[in-house]
């Protein structure tokens, strides 16, 4: 591997990188207690929804491991940087392992919806928990072609396709909300606002940020990268750097994703199945 080392270290960097490794020990031993005590209650829970909780556990724990490794090892796939000189910083071997955390994590909001929907027999909500996966996948194509290219073009539209997922979700739990009632109605409330606030975030903060980097880059003239050469480079060249204005652009979406975003994943093992009491509100009101 071509490792290329800048000279610049900056201490904020270092306090940042050093508080995201710190918290990602923390998630991995939150998961662990909360997958503990769900083999100590799972008995109590009825035949499905012991089983969505089962398909949370398991996607939650790789959410989790990826952005643990993530923290552990930050990267930024365009512009080929990372902060640690080793083959697992490699470019390739991160987009990986975000491709399947983030999967997961989609995986977990579809599988939540879904299970909410069914139980007040909502089929329009029931048909749009599927889109997720799917436009996630598609996401990940255009975070690929970024990755190998290093055009952020693709970067902009797998954000508009996150976003554009956020809004599904957000669709989703509206059609459900007004069948719910107590604690569930006040869960549901809760996810609607975290997808509102990250539909924000996407359309003021990381599409913008993309679009800039493409704008800049097609005003100077760069050469991308085609997708074969791209994989010989992404596997090869590195950038080591710690330099603040490297990561400073980095850092919000980086921290969100890894500390609040993995919460909100093992949190949704721990999610109160619909009860029959919703069910049958949920019928009275169709």
């Amino acid at each position: 591997m071509t490792v290329n080392e800048t000279g610049l270290e900056s201490t904020g960097v270092l306090v940042w990188w050093g508080t995201l490794s710190v918290v990602s020990v923390i998630n991995i031993v939150a998961w662990v207690v909360v997958a503990r005590r769900f083999a100590r209650d799972q008995d109590a829970l009825d035949p499905r929804a012991r089983r969505a909780r089962r398909w949370h556990l398991v996607l939650s724990a790789l959410f989790v491991a990826g952005c643990a490794f993530r923290s552990f090892l930050p990267r930024a796939e365009g512009q080929r940087i990372a902060l640690v000189d080793s083959w697992v910083s490699a470019v390739v071997i991160s987009r990986a392992v975000a491709t399947v955390a983030e999967l997961s994590l989609v995986a977990q909001w579809s599988i939540f919806l879904r299970e909410y929907a069914r139980a007040v027999q909502s089929r329009v909500a029931v048909a749009l928990s599927y889109l997720p996966v799917g436009l996630i996948s598609i996401a990940e194509i255009f975070s690929w072609y970024t990755t190998l290219t290093t055009n952020f073009i693709g970067s902009v539209v797998e954000e508009s396709t996150w976003a554009v997922t956020a809004a599904v979700v957000i669709t989703g739990f509206a059609m459900v909300w007004p069948r719910y009632r107590g604690l569930r109605r006040r869960l549901i409330t809760l996810m609607v606002a975290i997808n509102v606030a990250y539909f924000i975030f996407m359309c003021t903060v990381d599409v913008p940020m993309y679009w800039a980097r493409h704008t800049a880059d097609v005003a100077l003239g760069k050469q991308f990268l085609s997708v074969v050469a791209g994989w010989h480079d992404a596997s090869h060249r590195l950038v080591v750097t710690r330099g603040w204005s490297d990561w400073v652009d980095e850092m919000p979406w980086m921290s969100l994703y890894f500390t609040a975003g993995v919460w909100i994943s093992i949190g949704m093992i721990r999610t109160p199945p619909p009860r029959e009491a919703d069910r049958a509100a949920g019928r009275s009101q169709a």
